[in-house]
């Protein structure tokens, strides 16, 4: 990807602290050997670049971690994309016979003689596989040393993240020109995509970019563009995302289409931005997802009907505060979050603000730089 060429990010010195936070989590928690099914846990290991493709696929181990040798084994047939760190020697090949694979992994020097296997996802077959290769197995969930190591971004990755905020805000300026009474969901979206692409990034994290809000009957927290035709006044969802070096970034804002916004538009929009005012308080270290909870319910509005916060970095990451779930989610110093506030008004519909920040003790470091509100708004 030709962002990826230049920009602050010394992609040599963020590979090697990734993996000295990945070799430092092993040491704690007693593992000799990490064997990585999930593309993101994969690139974060390896740093290699992966083909993007959609859908899910079954586990396979992608990435095989060895703490006694310090080596990244990386399932790859190709040299394209891999750093130069992971020789050649170091990479084990694809293979339409499972037998095969097994014999590869075997071959890894240290696999054979480990003791205690982490992993971050599993299948019975391979679970089978692993004991095969080591008779003596400990198999332990990887999951929360990844998450740890994930959660706290270095200064290279929180510039990865500020490029890929960039794109993003690039998009929604293509948005607002494109915005206005007549266009459809699909055609503003496809402005997006044309404002990306030509900045290096086409591969949009998500088509969730864009929806106009209904003003009559229910609200819902629309996901995909469609064909729908935006009408004048309308409040639309702008909510573009753009990834760099695998770091993901993304704004939302709510703008309106053609006339001057409504009385209750405008009212909309100043709940929404006190929503968001006061999530924003509540993301400190040391804070959990219950007290993001209870900021919102300070607000007095209505239960949230999407998630308040999750975690970014190399795509969706832990934690998740919304629909109930992580209220003892920590809110670790350094994390990166994508903060939301979501209000709604029959006859007007509905408004939506999306922050990303980092979490510090003395508050959040907000990451995005777009005008939060129209004038109208403030």
């Amino acid at each position: 990807m030709a962002l990826e060429e230049g920009g602050r990010v010394d992609f040599t010195r963020l590979r090697w602290e990734r993996r000295r936070k990945l070799f430092d989590g092993m040491d704690d928690a007693g593992l000799e050997v990490l064997v990585l099914g999930r593309p993101a846990n994969a690139r974060y290991a390896s740093g290699a670049r992966q083909l993007w493709r959609t859908g899910a696929h079954p586990f396979a181990p992608l990435c095989v971690v060895i703490r006694a040798t310090e080596k990244v084994h990386l399932l790859s047939s190709w040299d394209e994309g891999v750093p130069a760190e992971i020789g050649h020697e170091d990479l084990y090949g694809l293979f339409w016979n499972p037998a095969h694979l097994i014999a590869a992994l075997g071959e890894i020097p240290g696999f054979a003689r480990a003791h205690r296997v982490g992993t971050d996802s599993l299948t019975p077959f391979f679970g089978r596989v692993l004991h095969d290769l080591v008779p003596a197995l400990e198999l332990v969930d990887a999951s929360p040393l990844l998450q740890r190591a994930r959660a706290h971004k270095t200064a290279d990755e929180i510039a990865a993240i500020e490029v890929a905020v960039s794109v993003a805000e690039a998009g929604l300026t293509a948005l607002e020109e494109a915005l206005r009474p007549g266009i459809t969901e699909r055609a503003l979206l496809g402005a997006y995509l044309e404002a990306v692409a030509g900045l290096g990034a086409p591969t949009p994290p998500t088509e969730s970019v864009v929806f106009a809000t209904p003003r009559q009957g229910p609200v819902r927290f629309r996901y995909l563009a469609g064909e729908r035709t935006i009408g004048q006044g309308e409040l639309v969802v702008l909510a573009p995302g753009a990834r760099y070096a695998g770091y993901e970034g993304g704004v939302a804002r709510t703008r309106t289409a053609g006339a001057a916004p409504s009385p209750e538009a405008r009212r909309l929009a100043i709940r929404c931005r006190g929503a968001m005012d006061t999530l924003l308080r509540a993301c400190r270290a040391g804070n959990t997802g219950a007290d993001l909870y209870r900021a919102w319910d300070s607000t007095g509005e209505p239960p949230a009907e999407i998630a308040l916060a999750n975690g970014v970095g190399l795509g969706t990451e832990a934690p998740l505060v919304g629909f109930g779930r992580g209220r003892e989610a920590n809110l670790e110093e350094g994390a990166v979050l994508s903060v939301q506030a979501w209000v709604r008004s029959e006859g007007a519909g509905g408004f939506l603000q999306r922050e990303l920040v980092q979490i510090g003790e003395e508050g959040p470091k907000v990451l995005t730089r777009s005008e939060r509100s129209e004038r109208w708004a403030r």
